[in-house]
């Protein structure tokens, strides 16, 4: 995260097993100047996501070991100004259609991905999107002086179960794929509008419809079963919802990154190259779509082996950049990940034109880029290099580990 100001600032994250259940060392890291400050999630809790805002202030997200929701406060020399639970009773009166279930009394985010809890910058406000558990979808606005105020809270999404495509072994979910199906993704534009995107097969599209009376159906009418779209929807600074999007291709599509400009919001992941069961090959897409809800035609690109887009952003001059991880190997069936990625930053300048790869240096085992950031001068990226795959860790969880990587390419 960068500000005009010149203080940068990471969340870093240290990687585990899916098997551990204790969350691993995060903390917010200023990384302007040697010896910068940094802030350390407390015991028992793990920062999902964080945003910097103007004043360099930043407010994080955190989840604790029941997946409640905490909100962090943090001055631009990162001291704690305050730290509270996001507490919200409403979701005891949210539309609940499961009979046989006692329907919530308190928030509680999504314990299946470590990412279910979103944040973007609005100003000096945070915007929040929470993936429950019981994978409905709340969109919040707060404001902070000098205390958190009180949220102004959107239902995205009405309760929506799905069942998960679980493996039978492994150690670690690489990319964050096994649960990307159980998180939203969310970004704001300059006018304080959010976006929302998050995993829609048919079920959910047809639970979304009788919820919004949306006219949103599947990109192909014939579906094969774990098949699924991308449904992107827009919301005032009200917390209305302006519209509601299908996007993406005509086969499975997962989306791992989203970012809105002033006219354009772009959303990124993988999509399955064959249709069906065949998990062979997948490929990095992007689904671009106006401001005013126009939708283009999604693009594929198939590079080495399988690829995926992690990350993605505007550039000045219009187009997109996008980083994340290529050269890997897919299970056929299942969602072992094999081999090892390269660096992926790619740019795409035009919604016609190829995708232009910048070289990166290689480093040991699995690398992937998490994050970039497009401005005049050239590209600032972030990820880690020598990362695990699914089973790295599977005689040894001290294999799951990684080096953090920033970089820069000048223009």
């Amino acid at each position: 995260m960068r500000a005009a100001a010149g203080n940068d600032v990471a969340l870093e994250e240290r990687l585990a097993s899916f098997t551990v259940a204790e969350f691993g060392a995060s903390r917010i890291q200023r990384i302007d100047a040697p010896g910068s400050p940094s802030w350390n999630a407390p015991d028992g809790l793990l920062i999902e996501d964080a945003a910097l805002h103007p004043s360099g202030a930043v407010s994080a997200v955190l989840v604790d070991a029941d997946f409640g929701v905490w909100l962090a406060r943090l001055g631009p020399d990162l001291a704690l100004l305050q730290l509270a639970q996001l507490d919200d009773p409403a979701v005891a009166t949210d539309p609940f259609p499961d009979a046989g279930i006692a329907p919530p009394t308190t928030l509680v985010a999504n314990s299946l991905p470590r990412d279910s809890v979103r944040a973007a910058a609005d100003g000096e406000d945070v915007v929040v999107a929470v993936t429950t558990t019981l994978e409905s979808v709340l969109l919040y606005r707060i404001a902070f002086t000098t205390r958190w105020e009180a949220p102004r809270r959107t239902l995205v999404m009405s309760v929506s179960h799905h069942i998960p495509f679980l493996p039978i072994g492994g150690s670690f979910d690489t990319f964050g794929a096994m649960w990307s199906s159980f998180r939203s993704l969310l970004d704001v534009d300059p006018d304080g509008n959010a976006y929302v995107a998050f995993w829609a097969d048919p079920r959910k599209l047809q639970l979304h419809r009788q919820f919004t009376g949306d006219d949103v159906q599947p990109l192909s009418p014939e579906r094969f079963s774990r098949d699924s779209d991308v449904l992107l929807e827009k919301f005032d600074r009200s917390g209305a919802r302006l519209w509601s999007r299908v996007v993406g291709t005509l086969n499975e599509d997962e989306p791992y990154a989203i970012r809105a400009a002033a006219t354009e919001v772009a959303v990124v992941g993988r999509s399955r190259r064959v249709p069906g069961e065949d998990n062979t090959f997948w490929d990095g897409f992007i689904a671009v779509s106006g401001a005013d809800g126009t939708v283009r035609p999604s693009r594929t690109f198939q590079l080495e082996a399988s690829s995926i887009f992690l990350s993605v952003d505007a550039l000045p001059e219009g187009g997109w950049v996008v980083g994340g991880s290529d050269g890997w190997a897919q299970n056929p069936q299942g969602l072992s990940i094999g081999g090892s990625g390269v660096k992926l930053l790619a740019a795409l300048p035009a919604p016609d034109a190829g995708l232009f790869r910048i070289a990166l240096s290689a480093g040991p085992r699995n690398n992937e880029i998490r994050t970039v950031l497009a401005g005049a001068p050239g590209l600032w990226f972030g990820g880690h290099e020598d990362g695990p795959v699914m089973h790295t860790g599977d005689g040894d969880l001290s294999q799951i580990h990684a080096t953090g990587v920033l970089g820069f390419v000048a223009r």
